[in-house]
């Protein structure tokens, strides 16, 4: 049986909310207006509100208020907009169960906060892509503990008895890894190609395994697996700071050209940046 077969028969993949279906499609048709997409992001208070708060904050510079939804899209762009959507529908398969789920999604929040800091850092010209990237990340971990909670658990406890990443050990429980299953769970919901590898590849083992990709899409991954890096490294998501690991992220850093002091301080930033990101997700 191939792998994607084993992870379909063993994973049930959620349906992405009909919002986020209808807004994708608007945004994907050249002949939308301002006006229809408006009207599809106002059926969803949590994403509209999200719209709002975005289109107000310090990223834009603005020296007035942005009080309405349509202002929101003329600023921002039908691109920024399409991955906010995809960011606040994901937020539907994080549900909150108990401990271990409110870990999964602190841990995303984390890579999605690092992941903007260093694309900023490293000029990377799509932000919110590098963002939305972080957040959904490891969303194949959500589905495989959806899927099978008492499987997910044991793997967790592996991972948090012998510090070490559900990455070195989840093929030993599942069979495959959150990588794969989020990848097809990216294409199942039709998300954008770039996002897609990014979740698929954020785990390489050398960066000649991104050559058959676009030079920006490898970008992105080296930025995704080296947010991941740091999170993993502080403990974020996980039972407690692991620095000790072997991971990929002195390799992304001579990728991006982050030498160790500059790294201090991007890491200083994180730390700063991170609480206040997670209250705003909240919305």
């Amino acid at each position: 049986m191939q792998s994607n077969e084993l992870i379909l028969n063993d994973c049930e993949i959620p349906s992405v909310p009909m919002v986020a279906v209808k807004i994708l499609r608007l945004v994907e048709d050249p002949s939308t207006d301002v006006e229809a997409l408006q009207d599809a992001i106002m059926s969803d208070q949590s994403l509209a509100a999200r719209v709002l708060r975005v289109a107000n904050s310090a990223y834009y510079g603005l020296r007035r208020n942005i009080d309405t939804i349509s202002e929101a899209i003329v600023m921002m762009g039908f691109g920024t907009i399409k991955n906010l959507t995809l960011a606040v529908s994901t937020k539907e398969v994080y549900k909150k169960f108990g401990l271990l789920e409110q870990k999964l999604w602190e841990h995303s929040i984390g890579v999605s906060v690092a992941a903007s800091i260093l694309a900023a850092e490293v000029r990377f010209l799509h932000l919110e892509e590098a963002s939305v990237a972080g957040l959904l990340h490891d969303v194949g971990k959500v589905i495989m503990n959806n899927s099978q909670p008492d499987r997910f658990s044991a793997l967790t406890e592996m991972v948090y008895n012998e510090r070490v990443t559900y990455y070195q050990r989840e093929k030993e429980v599942f069979g495959f890894g959150h990588a794969e299953v989020g990848g097809i769970f990216a294409q199942k919901w039709g998300f954008p190609e770039n996002l897609c590898d990014a979740i698929r590849r954020h785990h390489f083992n050398h960066y000649d395994d991104l050559m058959d990709l676009a030079p920006d899409v490898r970008t992105l991954c080296c930025i995704i697996t080296l947010a991941d890096a740091i999170c993993i490294r502080l403990g974020v998501g996980y039972r407690g700071p692991m620095s000790d690991l072997t991971l990929m992220d002195a390799e992304c850093r001579k990728i991006l050209g982050l030498g160790d002091e500059r790294f201090q301080e991007i890491i200083d930033t994180f730390r700063l940046a991170y609480d206040q990101e997670k209250m705003a997700y909240q919305l």
